[in-house]
């Protein structure tokens, strides 16, 4: 029965290192491991990597449980942070030498303004209209006068009106967000400004829905606004998860963000509500697609809180137990492969607190 197994498997030189990452993790079959043994017996170089395999995987078992203690201080994960935040910097200076201009001087507005007439006319006769017809309505309302007696229908709240449109938050050049504290105020208020040709400023507390419709618009356009925004966005944003839109738009920039720094943030934003299903396949997702090894990393950190969940429960979800083995083999980050190992070795176990 050996000699038939040994015979189905082919043993190529080149294919070894995947064979010993999943030989040190008990992850072959008899037939596979046998063919593996008879390769090893006649080639040096392969029984080397095999046995150094074996060593990595022993030094990573008798290391402390939970998995996360492979990092118990976080440092590791920091300084991936740090390290790559200042790239990120680095290369956003080589792109914009000349810095940042102010919008708040007059020369920028007239500059703005001007641009606009000149170049989108049509724009601006619209515009022009429009508030030219919004004027004779409310001038019409004026003069109507009131009805003679009241409506025995009794009307049923209304929804207030938003403060801006769509349009007008889709003509911001730039934005601004932060935390103030009204003079006498005990608690702080959030403060969103648009820079456009008619500036906006909106000002509340962090569940007023003008201001988390600000920040929400914020955080899904990566191209109109810049990072540092949108992470303040996601500062405020934090607090607000248990909202379902809210919730779809970190998800989103979790995934999408065109920015590393951006997506890390939105995945450490979600760690409040870990056991939402949606935040579950978005961790998934980033740890499975995302190109940048950092955004993997606080991907797979997160997944733990999300195991830890599903194991209290009694049922793991198979597509999870697939992304880690699928890391676990492919990713090419030492990192990742060494807590996907751990995380399968426990979860086999049944260890996983």
């Amino acid at each position: 029965m050996n000699e038939q197994n040994k015979s189905e498997f082919k043993i190529r030189c080149e294919g070894i290192e995947e064979l010993a990452i999943l030989h040190a993790c008990q992850e072959l079959d008899p037939g596979a491991i046998a063919a593996l043994e008879a390769h090893v017996a006649e080639c040096p170089a392969c029984a080397a990597v095999v046995s150094r395999e074996a060593r990595l995987y022993r030094e990573i078992a008798s290391l402390d449980q939970p998995a996360d203690s492979l990092d118990r201080s976080g440092l590791l994960l920091a300084q991936c942070r740090s390290a790559f935040a200042e790239t990120l910097d680095d290369q956003q200076a080589k792109s914009n030498p000349t810095g940042w201009r102010p919008v708040f001087s007059p020369l920028a507005w007239w500059n703005v303004l001007r641009d606009t007439l000149v170049y989108h006319p049509a724009m601006s006769m619209a515009a022009l209209v429009v508030v030219g017809f919004l004027a004779g309505v409310l001038g019409q309302r004026t003069h109507v006068a009131p009805p003679a007696s009241p409506s025995p229908v009794v009307a049923s709240a209304s929804v207030p009106a938003p403060k801006f449109t769509e349009q007008q938050l889709r003509s911001a050049a730039s934005a601004n967000v932060a935390w103030v504290t009204p003079s006498g105020s005990p608690s702080p208020r959030v403060q969103v400004q648009f820079m456009a040709q008619e500036p906006m400023n909106v000002e509340g507390p962090p569940d007023d829905a003008d201001v988390l419709r600000a920040l929400t618009f914020v955080l899904g356009n990566d191209q109109q606004f810049e990072p540092s925004v949108r992470m303040n966005s996601l500062d405020v944003l934090h607090t607000r998860c248990a909202d379902s839109e809210v919730l779809r738009a970190v998800c989103t920039a979790a995934r999408l963000d065109r920015n590393p720094r951006v997506r890390i943030k939105a995945l450490d934003t979600l760690q409040e509500v870990d056991q939402n299903p949606m935040v579950r396949e978005t961790v998934i997702e980033a740890l499975q697609n995302d190109e940048n090894a950092a955004v993997r990393a606080e991907a797979i950190h997160l997944l733990i809180n999300v195991l830890r969940s599903e194991a209290s429960s009694g049922a793991v979800d198979p597509k999870i137990v697939s992304v880690l083995r699928e890391r676990l083999r492919n990713d090419p980050d030492n990192y990742i492969r060494m807590q996907s190992a751990a995380i399968l070795r426990q979860l086999n176990a049944g260890e996983l607190p």
